[in-house]
């Protein structure tokens, strides 16, 4: 008798549980990203449309624009964000020139995916390589750009080929203008091959007639590393599609990593967020891709 009261008892007990366990509140990441219509946020709303897709919830993604590497970094280290896409080199720059503590700060979780540092330079200077502008001018972003980072990183690890190069501080459109302008000689950009601005620059009548690819193709470049890990690579560009842009065959330049990076103290708080990001990294990378490269890469090593 008492074995079946007991019995009644367990049976009574399991049907008052719930047949699912309460769902954890999701953790809510803020992704610095980059400015509207750059690659950079796109990236980042794939990756929170990926989070809510691939984390069961676990994980919601607030994309944060801003204006770029350096700034997602500051403003990370405020505690505006908690996490940031940014070119690898510009961490980099920003841990040796900036803040020496970030390491102990952020965390670089992986590469999303690579950018590439174009060069077009205003036909007539006769410049066909980043390392023949001598003590001219090239217009490369104001501070909180990584183009910026990228070019006083390059002026620094190889200062016999780009040490004399003036800095003209904008990139982008302003960039391209401040060339047709005079104000600089070529104007250089870290971006994703799937790029509204080099299309726009390269379908424009001015543009298009007066701009053209120039060169990077120092492969010393290639032995850069930060933490052990290869920052630059020497890629060949198909530029096809750009033909307005193009002038000798396809132009050799570098590629970048784009890394995400996440605040320590994010991850500490929220310690299921990690195999989350992990698993978004590594599920995701060919949507991430297709957004930065679209139906294929445009280039190869």
């Amino acid at each position: 008798m008492k074995s079946t009261i007991l019995r009644l008892a367990l049976l009574l007990a399991i049907a008052a549980l719930p047949l699912f366990a309460a769902p954890a509140e999701a953790a809510k990441l803020r992704l610095c990203t980059g400015s509207p219509g750059k690659t950079y946020i796109r990236v980042g709303e794939k990756l929170a449309e990926l989070a809510k897709q691939l984390t069961m919830g676990g994980l919601e993604i607030e994309v944060l624009p801003s204006k770029g590497s350096i700034d997602n970094l500051n403003r990370t280290l405020a505690g505006e964000c908690d996490a940031f896409i940014a070119q690898g080199d510009a961490v980099a720059f920003f841990a040796s020139a900036v803040d020496r503590t970030v390491a102990d700060k952020v965390e670089v979780m992986g590469e999303l995916y690579k950018e590439l540092g174009l060069l077009l330079c205003r036909r007539g200077t006769g410049i066909d390589d980043l390392d023949e502008v001598g003590d001219g001018t090239v217009a490369a972003g104001s501070m909180g750009s990584g183009s910026l980072a990228t070019m006083l990183v390059l002026k620094t690890i190889a200062p016999d080929l780009y040490g004399d190069i003036e800095i003209y501080p904008a990139n982008g459109f302003e960039g391209a203008l401040a060339v047709l302008e005079g104000k600089a000689d070529c104007v250089f950009d870290v971006i994703a091959p799937q790029s509204d601005l080099v299309r726009s620059l390269n379908d424009n009548p001015r543009t298009g007639a007066q701009l053209y690819f120039a060169e990077i193709d120092n492969g010393d470049l290639e032995d850069f590393e930060v933490d052990g890990k290869q920052i630059y690579e020497i890629v060949t560009f198909d530029d096809e599609v750009y033909g307005n842009l193009s002038t000798f065959g396809d132009p050799e330049t570098l590629a970048i990593s784009a890394v995400l990076g996440v605040s320590k103290d994010f991850l500490a708080a929220n310690p299921e967020a990690r195999s989350a990001l992990a698993m978004l990294l590594l599920m995701g990378s060919k949507d991430i891709e297709a957004v930065a490269y679209g139906e294929r890469r445009p280039f190869e090593k």
